[in-house]
């Protein structure tokens, strides 16, 4: 994970040792490469191993009976996921901006979670101030790779949010000053029981997870985007409520 700090550490060093940008690029470069590769050859025997059991649960419908017949399907989608988390981090190193409407982005994912947060008995919802609308409404961005963020963090607000709990989205303006550049402030908040202190500090490292059966990979992805739109990420958790919190410049 690359902090301020490590930015402008690195920035002081390319700058007095500019061969290091080639270094640097060509260590970057041979990463992206073996992780491609790794992801592919792994990809293969995995679509074999879910199409070869999709079979048999077509031939043979009583395969679903079998004791550990869902703990394979559940193996095989966490194996899925993993790879596309590692894809999607691998190809994160440039971002295509276009104007965005932030509220109709947000607004299609709550409608998408929706069903799920009845199922769940979650409250779900999402508010603005109607007056700060117009710093929302065309804001430059990859809208892609945000609302992968936004998707994560609703994922991981279902996760952790108990049966009749909320899941809150808000969206914000926060003023600057002669010092401080105006930001939009966009905060993911769910109840259930908070994150341990010591988890904070590692929470956007890559493959590191406080959950069982998590890939680590979610929460680094949400860094490194919001990172590549010089902007900033942070935990709020209490008894109350846990808060993941976006800040991008306007």
């Amino acid at each position: 994970m690359y902090s301020t700090l490590n930015n402008d550490t690195l920035a002081s060093m390319l700058k007095f040792n500019p061969e290091m940008e080639s270094v640097i690029n060509a260590i970057v470069a041979d990463h992206k490469k073996a992780t491609s590769m790794l992801v592919h050859e792994l990809r293969n025997p995995l679509t074999l191993i879910k199409s070869t059991l999709q079979y048999m649960e077509s031939k043979h419908p009583e395969a679903k009976e079998f004791k550990y017949w869902d703990q394979l399907q559940d193996l095989i989608h966490d194996m899925e996921q993993i790879m596309a988390d590692a894809s999607l981090l691998n190809t994160m190193g440039i971002i295509n901006k276009e104007e965005t409407n932030l509220i109709s982005l947000i607004e299609s994912l709550v409608n998408s979670f929706m069903p799920q947060a009845i199922t769940k008995e979650l409250e779900l919802s999402f508010d603005l101030d109607p007056a700060e609308k117009a710093y929302f409404t065309s804001y430059p961005c990859d809208s892609v790779k945000l609302k992968q963020v936004l998707t994560n963090l609703i994922k991981n607000a279902f996760e952790a949010a108990q049966q009749n709990g909320f899941i809150h989205i808000s969206l914000a303006h926060l003023p600057g000053d002669a010092l401080t550049p105006s930001k939009i402030s966009i905060r993911v908040s769910n109840s259930g029981q908070p994150i341990p202190e010591d988890v904070l500090e590692t929470i956007f490292v890559p493959f590191v997870t406080y959950k069982n059966g998590g890939t680590g990979i979610g929460l680094a992805l949400v860094k490194k985007v919001v990172d590549m739109h010089y902007g900033s990420v942070h935990v709020e958790s209490d008894q109350q409520k846990t808060s993941f919190i976006i800040h991008l410049p306007l």
